[in-house]
């Protein structure tokens, strides 16, 4: 747990914390814990093994976090955060689709050179939820989740403001979606709260990640949550062994520029009845 202490008194920020090399797991359900006071209790759903409440350079690298509600919880008072070269994997709550392999909604965070595999199995939450502003996704190996990059809405204004919340970037990763996946969409970018006006505005740039599904049904790369978004994919490969009729890029809205991108042939802009986008 970083920030958020009773003691001591008075608003301190915790500031440049590394949390390094370290094995973390089982906060969740089924195990028990004592606490300062002596007393024994068990982890609820949403138990994480780093839960970051509030702070500023947090960096989170070369672990291993796993078997978790949430592996990495962060509020929005956390400031600039980096995870890195972590192996995050085997998290989440069966029957429940709110735990996810990081949940993070932050004043700027990077998520670099980190291997995400999948949840535990029967649980439905996706591999990488965030909620930031400033958000950077490169450089990493995603395989799994019900997405495997659910990109949604903040819920606070302070975020909604800043300027860095228009644009998101996705560069260099690796994205697989198995067979038995949840969804079979690999991203979700906009919001799912219902108030379209706090859902990411701007731009999803994407470009330079190679994405692969393993499903033998039909596969949507993006779903944007309005017309007015926008995905910009550039120099990916986009691939499924299923075939080309089986690849869709839209869920049916949104504006989408594709560009020097390696697709199967016979892929489809959307496999809803309509396209609105």
């Amino acid at each position: 747990k970083i920030g958020g202490s009773s003691l001591p008194t008075g608003n301190h920020v915790p500031t440049w914390i590394y949390l390094d090399g370290l094995d973390i797991r089982s906060a969740r359900p089924g195990f028990g814990y004592t606490d300062d006071q002596g007393q024994s209790g068990t982890y609820s759903n949403n138990a994480s093994a780093v839960h970051i409440e509030t702070g500023e350079f947090i960096s989170i690298q070369n672990c291993e976090i796993h078997d978790c509600g949430n592996g990495i919880f962060c509020t929005y008072m956390a400031r600039n955060v980096r995870i890195a070269g972590n192996y995050i994997y085997d998290n989440g709550i069966e029957g429940s689709y709110y735990e996810h392999n990081t949940y993070t909604e932050c004043q700027g965070i990077i998520y670099e050179y980190n291997r995400f595999g999948s949840l535990r199995s029967g649980c439905g939450g996706n591999n990488l939820k965030d909620r930031s502003c400033g958000t950077v996704i490169r450089y990493n190996w995603i395989e799994g989740g019900n997405r495997q990059l659910d990109l949604v809405e903040t819920s606070h204004q302070e975020l909604a403001d800043d300027s860095t919340y228009k644009v998101t970037w996705v560069y260099g990763n690796i994205l697989i979606e198995p067979e038995d996946a949840g969804n079979s969409q690999i991203i979700h970018y906009g919001g799912d709260g219902g108030n379209a006006a706090l859902y990411r505005p701007g731009t999803l740039y994407f470009y330079h990640n190679t994405v692969i599904s393993l499903r033998s049904g039909t596969t949507t790369l993006v779903r944007l949550s309005l017309n007015s978004i926008a995905a910009d994919i550039r120099n990916t490969i986009i691939y499924t062994p299923a075939g080309g009729n089986r690849l869709a890029i839209t869920a049916g809205q949104g504006q989408v520029r594709l560009e020097g991108n390696w697709l199967n042939t016979g892929w489809k802009t959307t496999h809803e009845s309509t396209f609105n986008g």
